[in-house]
Parts: C-alpha cells; structure tokens; sequence
C-alpha cells in the first residue's frame, strides 16, 4: 500500500503519527510525507523566515530516510495558512503524488490554526480527487483512501476511537524526532516540558488507554464514497 501523512509543519508528522508510520515501514508499504508549511517561523535562532524554513526542510528530509518517505514541501507561510483555492490545489496535487491507500492528517478542530486548516482542507477535498475537471496538476486517481485524524499537542480536545500499538517502534519515534533540533529550544519558549517528555507522556496515555505500553491514536473521516477500512491500520 501508499501511506501518505500530510502535516502542517516539518515534525508534525513525527510527533502525532511517527509510530504509526514506522509501523506501515515494517509491514513493508511505501511511505509519502506532505507539508503545507516548511515551519518558517519556527524558531528564535535563526534572523529570517528563509533561514528556518530552509533548516526545517533539511530536518524532515534526515527524519524522512528514518521512515524510508519520500517527502513534498509546500511551502505555505507558517502560522498564517489559508483556505484558499492554491492551497487546495497543492494539497490535491500532494494526495495525487503519492495515490494513497491511506491518508494520515491534521484533525481539523485542533485549536492549532495551521493544523485546523490542513486537516478542513484534506476532509473537504477527498471527493476532488478523482476528478478531472478539478484544477491541479497532477492527474487524477482512482483509490478511494481511507483517511485517519491524527491527534491533537497532548491530546487536547481529541478522543481516539481507534489506537495503532507503537511500544515495539517507539524508540525509532523519538529517533525522527530529535533529528528536528530546531524545535528543542522553540518548544522551550512555551511549553513546560522538553518535546522529547511530551510526546513520551502522551503516548504512554494513549498506551494506557488502548491497552498498549505505548499508542497512538486516530478518529476516521466518514463520507459517501469515502468511508474508513480500519483494517488497513497496521
């Protein structure tokens, strides 16, 4: 199968679905990123918007080889993403790069803007895909994906209705993980705990949960056409 995470920004993906995909890599499926932001704002190291953008890149691509993806940049402003018909044009494009079985995303009532925004734009997508009278640039597919939620920072208003056991590929997570250096100290600037203990915390509670030592965990998109296969969760 094609497993396709779409994320806001570079560590997304590692933070709320690394596990997951890690899992699907085992299994031997093929694995595609997608990135509305390149996360230009997402530091106080560096003097411009370019300069962390462009760090934040080469951060996912190392974390990308972690999980055997291949990776698409869309490059939208950080903190600043919009409904608009260019994004959605790039995310139908992204979707149609990797014709996925299966698609991981945003949820779209996470309180994070950028998030909340990727999330609306895959839901309200999906029936585009096919279509090819709809403005994008790559061709149509046939798939009809499965598309999974991933969850919210710490699980804020997200209830899981279905976990994926990560305990036995949690180490290779926090392996992606820290390979996103420039998030450590921007983490720093308003959380209270490293990123590395929060995305411990959090999957050991979705472990707790589910059963499981360690969990993360989805809730499925439902529409005509489109209805959720659980049994393609690893």
């Amino acid at each position: 199968m094609n497993i396709l995470a779409i994320g806001a920004h570079p560590d997304d993906i590692e933070v709320f679905c690394g596990g997951t995909l890690l899992q699907y890599k085992q299994q031997g499926h093929n694995i595609f990123i997608a990135l509305t932001t390149s996360g230009n704002i997402g530091s106080n190291e560096y003097n411009s918007r370019e300069e962390i953008g462009a760090a934040r890149e080469l951060e996912q691509l190392e974390a990308a080889k972690i999980f055997g993806a291949e990776v698409r940049f869309m490059r939208f402003d950080d903190q600043g993403l919009q409904d608009t018909p260019e994004t959605r044009r790039a995310v139908i494009n992204a979707i149609r790069w990797a014709n996925p079985d299966v698609i991981l995303a945003n949820y779209p009532e996470d309180a994070s803007t950028d998030h909340a925004v990727t999330g609306k734009i895959v839901s309200e997508v999906m029936l585009s895909i096919p279509g090819k009278l709809i403005p994008a640039d790559e061709p149509p597919i046939a798939k009809n994906p499965s598309l999974f939620y991933y969850g919210t920072a710490v699980g804020i208003g997200f209830t899981p209705e279905v976990y994926v056991d990560i305990t036995d590929v949690f180490d290779q997570k926090l392996e992606a993980l820290k390979l996103h250096k420039s998030q450590f100290a921007w983490m720093d600037v308003y959380q209270t705990h490293g990123l590395l203990s929060i995305v411990e915390i959090t999957d050991k509670f979705r472990g707790l949960q589910a059963g499981f030592v360690y969990a993360e965990g989805f809730r499925a998109f439902r529409i005509h056409g489109y209805m959720p296969n659980f049994k393609l969760l690893p």
